[in-house]
């Protein structure tokens, strides 16, 4: 009888452990901090490396990831662009998921210099959009939108990258150029991927 009492009340422990362990486990997962939503993303429409109209609502309903460079950039862009293409190869077979590249520098980043350009750096990703345009349009994006660069310099420019939710709102910046900042680029994407 004392033994079937002792194991009773082992059970009994090991019920109240594995509770307690549930909803502790259940408090830190509602704790979990949410990315903020900085700004939202204003609609815009560019055109893609394949010279055809690209539209933001083609990325409504994905998480995106953009960034800005040029394509005669020799400073931060050619580091910026090989994380990038880190990204695409992560999420390439990831469904909810883009990258964007714009150009700050219009007049010369044609369609077809995106193209070429995305040859260069990329396997010609599905997933990645090299978008250029008039160059007022892409400083209301840059400046306006996504609040990076400055109107006073001829290329305005930034080292971040910018993550957006599935609604358009920026949740997050990061250094395009930082191996830590990437990487945790990466889990906040995945992270947002849960949210609807």
């Amino acid at each position: 009888m004392r033994k079937r009492n002792f194991f009773i009340g082992i059970s009994i422990s090991v019920g109240i452990l594995f509770a307690a362990f549930t909803i502790y486990s259940f408090q830190k997962e509602l704790k979990k901090e949410r990315l903020p939503a900085i700004g939202k993303v204003e609609e815009f429409s560019l055109l893609d490396q394949h010279g055809q109209e690209f539209h933001s609502r083609k990325l409504l309903g994905k998480v995106w990831i953009a960034d800005f460079i040029f394509t005669t950039c020799s400073d931060i862009c050619p580091l910026m662009t090989k994380n990038m293409a880190s990204l695409s190869r992560t999420f390439e077979k990831v469904k909810g998921i883009s990258l964007v590249s714009i150009t700050v520098n219009p007049e010369y980043d044609t369609p077809d210099v995106l193209k070429k350009y995305e040859n260069d750096v990329t396997a010609k990703a599905d997933n990645w959009f090299f978008l250029s345009g008039n160059r007022e349009d892409i400083r209301a994006i840059v400046i306006d939108s996504f609040k990076l660069g400055s109107i006073e310099e001829p290329i305005f420019h930034s080292g971040k990258f910018a993550l957006v939710d599935r609604h358009g709102y920026i949740r997050g910046y990061y250094e395009g150029t930082e191996t830590l900042d990437v990487n945790k680029l990466f889990k906040d994407a995945a992270e947002l991927l849960k949210e609807r």
